[in-house]
């Protein structure tokens, strides 16, 4: 039986996706941007982030478009 991959990212992933630094995606999540993200083991303050694929996908959906530039 294969192993699937996690649909949830981590931060590091989360900010690639969007272009953000690390730390500024860990103030999205807490600011509450990226419903469903929880923390992994005993989810203190340490404890990484993992946040749902499908919550990356609304926030990108949910952010205005750049005119498109004139040749």
């Amino acid at each position: 039986m294969a192993i699937r991959p996690s649909p949830d990212l981590s931060v590091k992933e989360l900010a690639d996706q969007i272009g953000v630094h690390p730390v500024r995606a860990s103030d999205l999540i807490r600011r509450g941007y990226f419903p469903g993200a929880f923390k992994t083991g005993a989810g203190g303050q340490t404890s990484p982030w993992r946040i749902p694929a499908t919550a990356v996908t609304e926030y990108k959906a949910r952010q205005p478009q750049a005119p498109a530039r004139a040749a």
